[in-house]
């Protein structure tokens, strides 16, 4: 079955194309892409591969509000007559067990993310999704959710450096920074010093984690990067960690099957 997954954020929304009739274990991904940001259902022109594939279903994380969902809604169904799901977050899915009280409180992205890092892989695990915003959510080894943090995006952070100082005007670097040293001129403090902002949280959460699983016997932790930003951070993060660039799709196949 060809299926079109969506994962639209509070800036921006990727894609991506998958055939789930191949046997294998994981879909076969037909193709991917993204859009730039704002509201790119009025776009007159859509991906080809949409109209190539002709998928049969439509599964969608929408983290950016009702609104934004009913254009999503309509736009796919007039475009390919497929009525899309929408992910929701519930107190239990695929073996996970959500940390809060009220679980719809929570963004499906983190939930998604989280069920996706469980799938792969019963087990210990800090999932980093890197947006607009930064969220760690820690995952228990029996399924328990345990919570988590949200702190500003890289970009989020540039843009209020930006906004609020008179000599710390630094636009976004052309490629991520080399190293983590110590800026010795404006640009690198800010190009170096937000990362490290950052990963400062990861590393900290995550040895937290670790201690954790070390007192109740559990494995080490996975931890996992995805979101915009992720492939940027997990390289330069000094704990063993992984990008996963699809980890929230992934989880669309554990809340709509």
């Amino acid at each position: 079955m060809k299926i079109l997954e969506l994962d639209q954020g509070n800036t921006r929304a990727k894609w991506r194309l998958i055939d789930t009739g191949t046997g294998a274990t994981d879909p076969a991904v037909l193709a991917r892409g993204g859009f730039a940001p704002g509201p790119w259902w009025e776009v007159s022109e859509t991906p080809a591969a949409w109209g190539e594939y002709a998928p049969q279903r439509v599964r969608v994380a929408n983290v950016a509000g009702a609104t934004v969902e009913q254009s999503i809604a309509s736009h796919v169904q007039q475009l390919l007559g497929v009525q899309p799901e929408f992910a929701r977050v519930t107190p239990e899915c695929g073996g996970v067990r959500c940390a809060y009280r009220d679980e719809s409180k929570l963004g499906v992205d983190r939930w998604l993310a989280v069920l996706a890092a469980y799938r792969r892989r019963p087990a210990p695990a800090l999932v980093v999704d890197c947006g607009s915003a930064v969220t760690l959510d820690l995952l228990g080894g029996d399924g328990q959710h345990l919570g988590g943090y949200i702190v500003p995006g890289l970009g989020l952070m540039r843009r209020a450096l930006y906004s609020d100082t008179d000599a710390v005007k630094v636009a976004p670097p052309d490629s991520p920074p080399a190293s983590l040293d110590p800026g010795c001129n404006t640009r690198d403090a800010v190009d170096r010093g937000l990362p490290v902002m950052v990963l400062g949280a990861v590393e900290r959460v995550y040895d937290e984690l670790a201690h954790r699983c070390a007192v109740s016997g559990d494995a080490s932790p996975r931890l996992l990067f995805c979101g915009g930003d992720g492939e940027i951070l997990a390289p330069l993060c000094d704990r063993p960690g992984e990008w996963v660039a699809d980890l929230v799709m992934e989880g669309l196949a554990v809340t709509n099957p």
